[in-house]
């Protein structure tokens, strides 16, 4: 297992390093994995310039970390040069897994807690700046690089620093708010966003509720990518991330055991391990939850209408917190959302649409939103999405939906969506001026908790088989008949199981047969018909990690 470090760390290696809602060397160790950590490039005792896991150097360099360890004597080969190899870490150890794990195929397993798809979406979301988290990242990088390259080098002096591109857009953005063009296209290009789609690797994407900076929309975009590509893949969201969990946590270790099995599964080859459903959440009462996919069905939603105005002057929301609080009603247009009748799960992207009016120098400028749950004083998720408005003195509309959230709401549960033209999160505000909101409809997502929203065909390039051969070839049957049907799956890795039903008039037989790593299938039927009965045969394919039942397929 390579273990990742978050930025601007160096590798931890302690032994006993463990955490409660990860896994740490400890348990990696005490599972039978043997741990290598390292200092990525430009921190720690590393030289050379942090280039935010770029494809082109931090994935170049894990790669060679594989080559090291394919060299050693402990080391599981499945090939010359090819060793077992799994990931795992977060932040900053999260995004170079998915970079390398999309340009080194040797990679078997990996487990990104804390990853984004992109940057650009992370720290510049419809152009806003998240410039307090900017403001870390380059601070923070220059400041651990100087300290790492003068303490922690074995090898001697070694001096690290932010990678110049990435300085000048961070001088950008906190001093004009906003990042060029070229800049844009520097940061969109430290990944993973479309290698996503090489990656070949299953994947269990862990992921916070409580992040201000990569929200849960990063990992359903990277589910989404890897779900329709065919790749194993499982979803866990818990409540932490780049923010503090508010509320306590049943079952602390359930993330470290969901990553066990899945690298259990993937790494030691385990076909009898079930690395449970595609989709596992926890909202905000520190319950976890299950689904076999996501999205999750539809129920309905709750609905908020209102209208406000709003001052906008330059400089709101500064302020040393990188998390949003809920802002007075003085400074914000307030909608309270309909109450739910019966207990119910808001999982899924709130939305809102906003008819203004205004007037504003400079006319183009940002108003925010947010979810507040009054009853207990706090930003949902602690989430801010920017609203683009342009303050022309036209009428004019904006609609977008929100970052994804995972509440329990209630008969008893106050929630409400603010407006506002600053936040601790994003900003400052660099406007002028005042806007008239005619019109604000807003909607929470409620989701059928059980079910999946579409139909399930995670892993769909996994599970089409090819034409499934049939002994005896006529299908008709006889008295006692021996059907034996084989398969073989189009790629690897393969999994699950595949579920056969045979009919003959009357008679009905089922089985089900394991699909071996080689992805073949093979079973036999044994069933009793009258003479001269036409046997119908369908498969589908069933459980096993994301593998949700398919619609069964007629031969």
């Amino acid at each position: 297992m390579l273990v990742g470090s978050g930025f601007p760390h160096r590798g931890d290696t302690r032994p006993d390093l463990d955490a409660s809602d990860q896994i740490g060397a400890a348990t990696l160790r005490r599972a039978g994995y043997n741990v290598l950590t390292w200092d990525p490039r430009g921190l720690g005792g590393s030289g050379g310039t942090v280039m935010f896991d770029s494809a082109d150097h931090e994935a170049r360099d894990v790669a060679s970390l594989i080559d090291f360890v394919a060299r050693q004597p402990e080391a599981l080969l499945d090939a010359a040069g090819d060793p077992r190899v799994g990931m795992s870490g977060r932040s900053y150890g999260a995004g170079i897994q998915l970079v390398s794990a999309a340009i080194d195929p040797r990679i078997d397993a990996i487990v990104p807690d804390l990853a984004w798809h992109s940057l650009v979406t992370s720290f510049f979301k419809d152009g806003a700046v998240k410039a307090g988290w900017l403001t870390l990242v380059c601070g923070g990088g220059e400041v651990a690089a100087l300290t790492g390259g003068l303490f922690f080098t074995p090898g001697g002096l070694q001096l690290g620093g932010t990678a110049t591109e990435m300085k000048r857009a961070c001088l950008e953005a906190i001093a004009g708010g906003a990042i060029s063009a070229a800049s844009r296209r520097w940061i969109a290009d430290r990944g993973p966003g479309d290698l996503v789609d090489r990656i070949r690797a299953p994947t269990l994407i862990v992921q916070g509720t409580v992040d201000p900076l990569f929200s849960l929309d990063e990992a359903i975009a990277n589910y989404e990518r890897l779900r329709s590509n065919g790749v194993p893949v499982k979803m866990v969201w818990y409540c932490g991330g780049h923010g503090a969990c508010p509320t306590p946590v049943r079952e602390p270790r359930r993330v470290a055991r969901a990553a066990l099995a899945w690298l259990d599964r993937w790494l030691k080859r385990s076909g009898a391990i079930d690395t449970g459903p595609a989709f596992e959440w926890i909202a905000d009462d520190g319950i976890w939850r299950a689904a076999p996919d996501f999205p999750l069905a539809p129920a309905g939603a709750l609905a908020g209408v209102g209208a406000g105005k709003l001052s906008i002057l330059p400089l709101a929301g500064v302020d040393a917190r990188l998390i949003a609080p809920p802002v007075p009603t003085r400074r914000a247009a307030d909608v309270r959302f309909s109450a739910a009748r019966v207990a119910g799960d808001v999982v899924g992207a709130p939305r809102v649409k906003l008819t203004y009016h205004g007037t504003a120098v400079p006319a183009r400028t940002l108003l925010y939103a947010q979810v507040v749950d009054a009853v207990h004083g706090r930003v949902a998720g602690a989430q801010v999405t920017p609203l683009p408005v342009v303050l022309d003195g036209r009428t004019r509309t904006v609609e977008r939906p929100l970052e994804t959230l995972a509440l329990r709401v209630g008969p008893a549960s106050d929630l409400r969506l603010q407006i506002t033209a600053g936040t601790t999160v994003y900003g400052p505000q660099r406007s002028l001026g005042n806007v008239r909101l005619r019109s604000i409809e807003a909607s929470l997502p409620l989701v059928d908790g059980a079910r999946a929203g579409r139909a399930s065909n995670a892993g769909a390039g996994l599970r089409t088989p090819r034409r499934l051969r049939i002994s005896p070839s006529s299908r008709r049957v006889r008295g006692r008949s021996r059907i034996v049907l084989r398969s073989r799956l189009r790629t690897r890795p393969c999994s699950g199981t595949v579920g056969f039903t045979i009919r003959a008039g009357s008679t009905r037989r089922t089985a089900r047969a394991t699909i071996a790593p080689t992805c073949a299938v093979r079973a036999v039927v044994r069933l009793r018909a009258p003479a001269g009965r036409t046997a119908r045969i369908a498969a589908r394919f069933e459980g096993n990690q994301q593998l949700a039942p398919r619609r069964a397929r007629s031969v």
